[in-house]
């Protein structure tokens, strides 16, 4: 009777054994068909989209019947990105501009990035997504002040820079990218973004956007984020524009935050320009 009794929980044992691996096995099954679902959708959000345009390696998808406005920022995109000296006509660029902040917050949260950023890239994708709404709040908070700033509210700009991103990536390798300070990840794309207009713009000396890092009346706290990213485009720019470095040179080590502050503010010394209101 003992043993009638062993024998009967040793198979209920293995029917439990059995049951749960079964449901280990679905639930591996579910988890990666999950995964599956989200990369299929981050990689072709298209499908989402009721219409696109393309402005050279620039397609921007987007909801609604064509608008000038649209076809316009993919002009100023592509315009910047040519004129940034690291273009490369071989790639596509896709572009996401979400017109509705829900439909943006649902990609932000499937890639884990906060629904407040204005976009993010998936360099792995070739794929940037863009939140109009948030980008139409920071323009009207901060006026669109100073100019060349991540919080200008420029949707050209914040595309232009998460496509640097994918440039900066391509050029060193997501390996290196990793590794390199923030200054250094942030700076290059803004570097991409702007540079091109910078060039034709009188009023935006370097001389003088280092003056405007040093005007406090610029930097509220809300905007201590976004002059970190200031001061950071600057040193890049001061790197490439000024000292001739290459962006092999730019991402070693021994090219530091304070060392390049330093050089810049006592370049700047040097200099004599007219301050213009931005």
């Amino acid at each position: 009777m003992i043993q009638d009794w062993g024998d009967r929980a040793m198979s209920k044992r293995r029917s439990l054994s059995r049951r749960i691996g079964r449901w280990g096995l679905w639930l591996v099954v579910v988890l990666l068909a999950l995964f599956a679902l989200q990369v299929t959708v981050l990689a072709f959000p298209q499908i989402l989209f009721s219409n696109h345009l393309r402005s050279g390696t620039v397609v921007v998808y987007f909801d609604g019947q064509p608008r000038d406005e649209i076809a316009r920022m993919a002009e100023d995109v592509e315009l910047r990105l040519r004129g940034s000296g690291y273009y490369d006509a071989s790639r596509i660029d896709r572009v996401f501009f979400f017109d509705s902040q829900s439909k943006y917050a649902f990609f932000a949260r499937l890639s884990l990035v906060t629904t407040k950023a204005q976009g993010f890239a998936l360099s792995v994708f070739d794929n940037t997504y863009i939140s109009g709404p948030n980008i139409a709040a920071l323009a009207q908070m901060t006026g669109g002040r100073p100019r060349y700033g991540i919080w200008e509210g420029d949707p050209a700009h914040t595309i232009a820079h998460e496509i640097g991103h994918n440039y900066m990536i391509d050029r060193i390798g997501r390996d290196t990218w990793a590794e390199l300070p923030q200054w250094k990840q942030e700076g290059f794309p803004e570097y991409v973004a702007n540079i091109a207009l910078i060039h034709s713009d009188t009023t935006a000396t370097l001389p003088h956007r280092i003056d405007i890092l040093a005007d406090g009346q610029y930097w509220d706290w809300q905007q201590r984020w976004d002059r970190t990213h200031y001061e950071s485009a600057l040193m890049v720019e001061f790197l490439l524009d000024v000292q001739g470095y290459t962006l092999d040179d730019i991402v070693v080590d021994s090219v530091t935050r304070d060392g390049t502050y330093a050089a810049m503010v006592e370049w700047r010394k040097g200099q004599r320009s007219t301050v213009v209101s931005p």
